[in-house]
């Protein structure tokens, strides 16, 4: 079955209902097998503090950030009595089998996979989340990638304008042209609709409504 990388935006943790939310969102994905992903939000924004005060070393910063993406984690699967964390490919596999869903632990799956085709990500504050969806998207591999996010997906945009407008990191274009597919959906809408994406040449999305409410 499909694997579906959905990556949980870290400005939607504020959001009361985000329980409900994802339900349903997880709901409407059903020829797929999600893996679920969290968003740095204010946990990561903390370390961005602690680098601009004590002017950390790079590596030390860079680990702190993934490692606060665990706290993240940990409320998903407070959130989701389905959900569990997991730290690679098999102990996912395993959890689809029984009827769960995973969510990665991001810090494990980037120390553990290496990868031929793709380059490691750069140690930089221009790769956040998204770029890391995208890379394990590419190299799990998975068949698609769903960006959950607080805003609307513009009708056609370019990805280095919508990391112009810090929609997306700076680094995500580079990988963007590669993605199988993507999807974006804005969870803080009233009528909350997955939008299909189609990254085509020249970096651009074509985007629609794929699936109704959700």
């Amino acid at each position: 079955m499909p694997v579906t990388v959905i990556k949980v935006g870290g400005s939607l943790f504020d959001l009361p209902d985000l329980k409900d939310r994802l339900v349903n969102l997880l709901s409407e994905l059903k020829d797929s097998q999600p893996l679920l992903l969290a968003g740095g939000g204010q946990a990561a924004n903390l370390v961005r503090d602690w680098d601009r005060i004590y002017d950390l070393p790079q590596g030390n910063w860079h680990s702190l950030a993934i490692q606060a993406m665990l706290l993240n984690n940990s409320l998903l699967c407070y959130l989701l009595p389905d959900a569990r964390l997991v730290l690679n490919i098999r102990e996912a596999e395993h959890l689809w089998r029984v009827g769960l869903t995973p969510v990665l632990s991001i810090n494990d799956y980037l120390v553990d996979t290496q990868s031929e085709e793709y380059a490691d990500l750069p140690t930089s504050w221009d790769v956040t989340s998204d770029s890391i969806a995208a890379w394990i998207t590419l190299t799990w591999p998975a068949d698609e990638l769903v960006l959950l996010k607080s805003v609307d997906l513009p009708d056609t945009v370019t990805t280095d304008d919508l990391s112009a407008q810090e929609l997306v990191d700076p680094y995500f274009p580079k990988l963007a042209d590669s993605l199988p597919c993507l999807r974006w959906c804005n969870l803080r809408s009233s009528e909350e609709t997955l939008q299909l994406a189609t990254v085509t040449r020249g970096k651009s999305f074509q985007s629609r409504n794929a699936t109704g409410p959700a």
